[in-house]
């Protein structure tokens, strides 16, 4: 990826503003990317996810200005703290928050939190978070303050359209939650162009005492595109996760997912639906670690996947020696629509403390054509049986979208995707 040592410098963050020890940060971590590469099937964590393409490929950072009005189509949903950016661009004047939200720049969050953006910047294990590091253009810094409850969620969108040229984006989230906070974050990334584009992204989300965050990821980039994320949960005592990750975009989709819950009581939920067709591939790579005593989680991931796209998950949940009274359940399910649709999945438990309930699983099948044929015998048309079926393998995992805008904006998305997917 020659074409990355061309563009450092260029980034509008490059340096941010004439910091000697950001810059050294970015060279280095540029400097452990090309030590090592791109990851291939060699890598153990990687060997099903092959980004190759973007050797031989070639970005730049687009162009930054303002619009006068949001682009369309838009992804609105109603009811929402509104943050837009717009080809890696923070567009203040058409984002709506409410002062009870604490937005920065990553300019602005460096002089308040220097300290903060050096371990983010700081070379990594995961490649594509060490290019981020080096090559980050964009991203913003959200607070909630001690004991605060936002009602209306927080909608982040990453909204790419309008290219001339292929670009990339590398943005950084950085979102803390105060004690005894609450608040909803839609992290929603949407493509509307038939040019390529990179996006790689990282976030890092921080729960403290007794908080609670609901996480919504919508991964909806376009077909030509690629997409890396590495998310990163941190739970303090008592904390609450709840997340929902939705990834339809995209031709080659990576999400690296990683939780930690440090303290006692802690606990997480984490559902997913994944919607492939033509020749996707999407990569869910979870790892969640009990680190104290008596957390929970839950893991709930569903693949409906057709034509010759590839499905892939892997879930590690590693239970540390001190971690007693452990609860976590971890499970992954594939729908395959045809015989050539490829899934792949490696549910894994690591357990070094003996006071745990630990349960994980995996199943993958078709569509159950007994049912299919009782439906049709009952006056229910081909169609229709499919849909109804396949509607009913996707709602297990929505259940965990209490928000009904949320919950009404992913199931669009899923009749969308059916009906483009041949199956309406």
């Amino acid at each position: 990826m020659k074409f990355l040592n061309k563009e450092l410098g260029k980034s509008p963050l490059f340096d941010l503003n004439g910091s000697d020890t950001i810059k050294s940060l970015q060279q280095e971590a540029l400097k452990e990317f090309n030590k090592h590469g791109l990851p291939n099937k060699n890598w153990e964590d990687w060997k099903y996810s092959d980004f190759s393409l973007l050797n031989k490929m070639s970005f730049t950072f687009g162009l930054r200005k303002n619009i006068s009005s949001l682009p369309s189509p838009f992804p609105e949903i109603n009811n929402t703290n509104q943050i837009v950016i717009f080809n890696g661009y923070y567009q203040k004047d058409l984002s709506s928050i409410s002062n009870k939200i604490s937005v920065k720049t990553i300019e602005e969050a460096y002089k308040t939190n220097s300290e903060l953006i050096h371990n983010l910047l700081a070379p990594n294990s995961n490649p594509f978070h060490n290019i981020n590091s080096a090559m980050i253009n964009s991203g913003l810094m959200i607070i909630v303050n001690d004991n605060e409850i936002i009602n209306d969620p927080i909608h982040i969108i990453n909204y790419t359209s309008d290219l001339d040229e292929p670009i990339m984006n590398h943005p950084l989230f950085i979102i803390k939650a105060g004690n005894g906070s609450e608040a909803s974050i839609i992290e929603h990334y949407y493509g509307s162009t038939k040019i390529e584009y990179w996006q790689n992204s990282v976030t890092k989300i921080e729960l403290s005492k007794n908080s609670s965050i609901k996480h919504f990821r919508l991964q909806e980039e376009g077909a030509s595109s690629y997409h890396v994320a590495d998310t990163k949960y941190i739970l303090e005592k008592d904390a609450r996760l709840s997340a929902f990750h939705l990834s339809t975009g995209a031709s080659k989709y990576r999400q690296n997912i990683n939780v930690n819950l440090k303290d006692i009581g802690a606990s997480s939920s984490i559902n997913g639906l994944c919607l492939t067709k033509d020749n996707q591939q999407h990569d869910h790579f979870i790892t969640v670690n009990h680190l104290k005593e008596k957390c929970t989680s839950n893991q709930l991931f569903k693949y409906i996947l057709s034509d010759s796209s590839l499905g892939i998950f892997n879930g590690r949940v590693i239970v540390q020696k001190g971690a007693q009274q452990t609860d976590a359940k971890q499970s992954t399910k594939n729908l395959i629509l045809n015989d050539r649709a490829v899934a792949l999945s490696n549910p894994q438990l690591e357990i070094y403390a003996d006071d745990v309930k630990c349960s994980h699983g995996s199943t993958t099948g078709q569509l159950d054509q007994a049912t299919i044929f009782y439906m049709r015998s009952r006056g229910i048309d081909y169609k229709t049986a499919h849909l109804l079926l396949i509607n009913g393998f996707a709602k297990e995992v929505l259940k965990i979208i209490s928000e009904k805008n949320i919950n009404q904006y992913v199931n669009e998305q899923l009749s969308f995707w059916l009906e483009n997917a041949g199956i309406t």
